[in-house]
């Protein structure tokens, strides 16, 4: 059975290192709490919220040439349902750009929170007369679109944790450490720089034939 030994080197500490290991945390924390699951319903109840403040949107009436249901209490169906939406889908982004400006570092979350902020009161305003515009749908569309993408993300990650988990288990807990004419077995935290390891290449499935 042929084997390979390998040194193990000293080499110089990354200055940037720190800084890399902070972003990539900074990265991390933005994420802090939030779950596959928790986005997926947050995409799923807004989706179902927007459907019909779209459908009685008086701008895509207009677009689409139809015209919806009127009753008593129609004209408050995108207020309300928009509200709910902001305030159910939408302040996930508002804590994410608390603890952005907190950090002094604005990122992503601060820019959707201005946008869906800006467009929720531009919308509260025209309701109660303020301005000849509508923007409900806009509102809704545009959190659902963004709980929709943050529900990707995070099952992306979720699946790149798994992937990562998966490769931990098949990693060896020991080594072979040369030691003259004799070989022990230690620990992977016991190695130590300069110490020489002995690598074998053959997969443990075929030594076990």
């Amino acid at each position: 059975m042929d084997h390979m030994t390998h040194q193990v080197h000293r080499q110089d500490p990354d200055p940037h290192a720190g800084h890399k290991v902070s972003e990539a945390h900074a990265n991390h924390d933005r994420h802090a709490g939030h779950s596959v699951a928790m986005f997926r319903d947050k995409f799923w109840s807004s989706f179902a919220l927007t459907i019909p403040v779209v459908f009685w949107s008086a701008d895509v009436q207009h677009w689409l040439g139809y015209r919806a249901p009127s009753f008593p209490g129609s004209n408050l169906i995108a207020p309300i349902l928009g509200t709910v939406v902001f305030v159910y889908g939408g302040l996930v982004f508002i804590r994410g750009a608390w603890s952005e400006l907190a950090d002094h570092k604005p990122g992503m979350m601060t820019l959707i929170s201005l946008a869906i902020t800006v467009a929720f009161g531009t919308s509260l305003a025209a309701t109660f007369g303020l301005f000849e515009i509508e923007v409900w749908w806009e509102v809704t569309s545009l959190i659902t679109i963004m709980v929709l993408g943050h529900w990707l993300e995070m099952r992306a990650i979720s699946q790149a944790r798994g992937a990562l988990n998966a490769l931990a288990v098949l990693l060896p807990n020991t080594a072979g450490r040369v030691s003259g004419a004799e070989i022990q077995t230690v620990r992977l935290s016991e190695l130590h720089v300069d110490d020489i390891v002995l690598v074998d290449p053959e997969p443990a499935s075929r030594r076990m034939a």
